[in-house]
């Protein structure tokens, strides 16, 4: 921001207020439709593109829009429910009002609200807010990292032998032409688990796992867990190795093991006919 604006600090205290604002709508929800033994189950539509969305999303996603603009009406706002709005240029703010959201209405607690900032094209900093699993993590350009308030680093590990990593989505992986890469890696890891979502990038920020993948998902499930990573000493791309947020794709380390992890991925391919 320039001199005359707000500071990143100040910027992330209202992303913990976008994100309180959030998760007193999340929360009763879940637990009144969704959670195990919720009373009358909520209402689950079908997008275009074939993932659920609820009334719940959308409540969210307008309530956020609706705080950015009031506060700082000259910022644009990128959503998954109703898209961008705002002028190009401006620093952006990109939602994912519920990201799990099949995990939501399964009672799974594993889902979050995603909140990040962009400036010119960069994340400066993210939000993600689990309030069903009682945490919340936070990064800023220039670090630190936090869960709950207490700061949290990425892992040390250097041997890819001894890294711990996880993957989002199996099946997206052979539909990608990625098969090859996926076996390549669960072959050379010490260990593997399908975490999911925005909590696998959060746990390589929290210095629980070393690596996470994933190979379909869109800029606001990715732009708030990678300010978080980076922000934590990880690193983040996509799986062919370019730095963004926006590759459709994710390979988020702690640092050590990341371009190691790219070379067996380029050289681990599908092979059809």
């Amino acid at each position: 921001m320039s001199p005359s604006g707000p500071t990143l600090e100040a910027l992330r205290g209202f992303a913990h207020e976008l994100a309180d604002l959030a998760d007193a709508r999340s929360l009763p929800a879940f637990r009144e439709h969704y959670a195990p033994g919720a009373g009358q189950r909520g209402v689950v539509e079908t997008k275009p593109d074939g993932t659920p969305v609820t009334a719940i999303d959308r409540d969210i996603e307008r309530a956020l829009r609706t705080a950015i603009r009031t506060r700082f009406p000259d910022h644009a706002v990128l959503g998954e429910e109703d898209g961008l709005e705002g002028p190009d240029h401006a620093p952006r703010w990109v939602l994912d009002p519920i990201d799990g959201t099949r995990n939501f209405v399964a009672g799974n607690p594993v889902f979050a609200t995603l909140i990040a900032l962009q400036i010119d094209g960069q994340e400066v900093l993210g939000v993600a807010s689990a309030p069903a699993l009682g945490s919340r993590w936070d990064g800023m350009r220039g670090g630190p990292a936090r869960q709950d308030r207490r700061e949290v680093r990425v892992r040390a590990t250097t041997v890819l032998e001894q890294a711990q990593v996880s993957f989002g989505g199996l099946g997206y992986f052979p539909a990608a032409g990625r098969g090859a890469a996926l076996s390549a890696l669960t072959a050379a890891t010490a260990r593997q688990r399908g975490f999911g979502d925005f909590w696998q990038h959060c746990l390589v920020a929290a210095g629980v796992l070393d690596l996470a993948l994933e190979a379909q998902v869109s800029l606001w499930d990715l732009a708030a867990v990678r300010a978080i990573v980076e922000a934590a000493g990880g690193r983040f791309t996509d799986l062919d190795g370019r730095p963004t947020a926006a590759g459709g794709s994710a390979l988020s380390s702690n640092g050590h093991l990341h371009d190691e992890v790219l070379a067996l991925l380029a050289h681990s391919t599908d092979r059809h006919g």
